[in-house]
């Protein structure tokens, strides 16, 4: 009976462990699958910033190239051509670089749900210091644009193998992002000045992902 009794505890405890790790497990999600670092390359068509205020600054194309460092983390870098802020028809660069080019900040990527239960993830664009995410002149006009911004990210759970792409879609109207946070999460938008007053912003971009490896999101 003694040893009944104890060979029955040990299988509660083992169910108990193995429930215990598998939820810790899936808290973890969403996450890409290794080896890590693995670099990647990105690039899009035509890319929106807008404000609540109505300023538009527009570009023709961008390309990125960054690196994921760990299973919820990356930075990317990226450059953005043909841009002008539209409301007033002024060409806009990054100090430094050709005009019509922007170049952002080194950015973080964080992944998180935008929707467990639909299995939507999403893509947190940040910086590491709270500093600006871009810094230019559209004419005599400084800019910066502050904050986070999040974009959806798909396929999940199907392995995406060369020359296969992962979409990365921003989505707003009207200088409103769509989705503003994560999941039980801090809001995450954008903010431009033009030498004066921060404006709410929205960011409208499709970005096709590639990567030299097989790669996963689990979610």
């Amino acid at each position: 009976m003694g040893r009944t009794r104890t060979f029955g505890l040990c299988c509660i405890t083992m169910l108990a462990l193995s429930a215990t790790g598998a939820a810790s497990a899936s808290a973890a999600l969403p996450e890409f699958t290794g080896p890590f670092p693995t670099p990647f390359t990105a690039k899009s068509g035509a890319t929106t910033l807008e404000t609540v205020k109505k300023a538009t600054i527009r570009c023709t194309a961008d390309k990125g190239a960054g690196e994921v460092t760990g299973p919820k983390t990356g930075n990317v870098t990226i450059t953005f051509s043909g841009c002008e802020l539209v409301t007033l028809g002024l060409p806009c660069n990054t100090v430094g670089v050709p005009p019509g080019e922007i170049v952002t900040a080194t950015l973080l990527m964080t992944v998180g749900y935008i929707n467990e239960p639909k299995k939507e993830v999403g893509i947190d664009l940040s910086t590491a210091t709270g500093g600006p995410l871009m810094e230019f002149v559209c004419g005599p006009l400084r800019t910066l644009v502050d904050g986070s911004v999040i974009g959806k990210i798909t396929p999940i759970n199907k392995l995406v193998a060369p020359p296969g792409k992962f979409t990365l879609r921003f989505v707003q109207a009207a200088g409103k992002q769509k989705p503003t946070k994560f999941e039980a999460g801090p809001i995450d938008v954008l903010s431009t000045s033009f030498g004066g007053p921060f404006a709410e912003s929205g960011l409208s971009s499709t970005d096709s992902i590639a990567f030299p490896v097989p790669t996963m999101i689990v979610g």
